[in-house]
């Protein structure tokens, strides 16, 4: 394994917390995730927001709202009881001082900034008021965000954009939160990743893919300028780790929570698993070291 595996939870700990919420991303920090894997859209009046779906409520695009108008929803059901029966609608101490703090509900969809803002101040007293430990909190001010930015090409629609105002939203909200070393860009569309490598080579950039599996990955990362190989963990083996590595590339699997599966990639070499129980994974990891 590398110095330092990549525990990351996805979309905060899904397994655990409604997916994308202050709630779920205060688990992922308690827990001691070593990175956060969030979606972003962005609203009407252009903020950059941390939500999956184009779509919310009755069918609503994301771009057809307001962030004033967003704010109403809540994201505090289980979509998917039977995937995912552990899943609690649990507000910690520190999501719920910080809504309170910005009058918004704790399972409100939070803007980028939000999870900025909110990883600052669990890092710092807010974080101590609420019970987190030095190590908790030392851990949350270096936690890093890998970005999946939610383009469709030839849909723009999807995030009412047809140029590259996401981009450009996302890095202006980067720069004020003095969060340039602390994020990763990710994406389907990887003319975005290019975009984005060209724009601001300091942002580690990285690819996905999913249901597939390319005879030549690294490939793709060298064309769009990336250095992280993001594929679904199903056409994952030994061989596409190795071409990865022989690259100077890493590799960081996605959606993976079991542990025969966590063994697999592991004996493989990958440098992370993107998982939606990181509180799981990391005592898996402790176990097999101890």
């Amino acid at each position: 394994m590398p110095l330092r595996f990549n525990v990351q939870g996805h979309r905060g700990a899904r397994g655990l917390r409604p997916e994308n919420t202050l709630p779920g991303f205060e688990f992922a920090f308690d827990v001691g995730v070593t990175s956060i894997e969030t979606d972003v859209h962005l609203t009407k009046d252009q903020v950059p927001v941390l939500v999956h779906d184009p779509v919310i409520g009755n069918g609503t695009l994301i771009a057809a709202m307001t962030l004033a108008e967003l704010r109403a929803f809540r994201v505090d059901s289980n979509p998917d009881l039977a995937r995912f029966p552990d899943q609690q609608a649990v507000a910690g101490p520190a999501s719920a001082e910080y809504a309170a703090s910005r009058a918004i509900h704790p399972f409100s969809i939070p803007t980028l900034a939000d999870l900025f803002a909110f990883a600052d101040a669990y890092a710092g007293a807010m974080g101590q008021r609420a019970g987190k430990t030095d190590a908790q909190r030392q851990n949350a001010a270096h936690v890093y965000f890998d970005l999946d930015l939610k383009r469709v090409p030839f849909c723009p629609q999807t995030i009412g954009d047809d140029g590259t105002a996401l981009e450009e939203k996302v890095l202006q909200e980067v720069d004020l939160g003095d969060m340039l070393s602390r994020i990763a860009v990710r994406c389907f569309d990887h003319r975005i990743v290019r975009y984005l490598a060209q724009r601001e080579p300091a942002v580690r950039t990285g690819v996905l893919i999913a249901r597939a599996a390319p005879v030549r990955p690294a490939d793709l990362l060298e064309a769009a300028g990336a250095q992280v190989y993001c594929p679904e963990y199903h056409f994952v083996d030994a061989e596409v780790v190795q071409q990865i590595h022989d690259a100077g590339k890493t590799i960081l699997p996605w959606t993976v929570n079991q542990p025969n599966e966590w063994e697999r990639l592991v004996a493989w070499g990958v440098d992370g698993i993107t998982t939606d129980y990181p509180d799981r994974l990391i005592v898996w990891l402790a176990s097999r070291s101890a």
